[in-house]
């Protein structure tokens, strides 16, 4: 398992990008939001369950580079979940504040 979450800054990270995935699709299936994203909103526009293919694709992708990496510098691997973990946060609650 320490192979798969080398750290808990990884699992944060993953959990944020699924949560952000799901919440994402669902709300627009139902037409309450748009992906402020440009390349996801292609996919986005072409229908949901593209865009959680590709969406978890790079989510997964990003979890393997990292875990892998991890096995050379963990402090570093660390570091990057929390950066983009922060960053994710950080994205969500601008674009609440400009676009509520």
């Amino acid at each position: 398992m320490k192979a798969l979450l080398p750290t808990r800054a990884l699992a944060l990270f993953l959990l944020i990008g699924f949560t952000d995935l799901i919440v994402t699709a669902v709300l627009h299936s139902k037409g309450l939001i748009t992906e402020v994203n440009p390349i996801m909103r292609y996919f986005i526009d072409r229908g949901e369950w593209l865009f959680a293919v590709v969406k978890g694709a790079t989510l997964i992708a990003g979890w393997v580079a990292l875990a892998w990496y991890a096995k050379t510098n963990l402090a570093f691997v660390r570091k990057v979940a929390y950066a983009g973990s922060a960053a994710y946060v950080g994205l969500w609650l601008g674009l609440f504040a400009i676009y509520r």
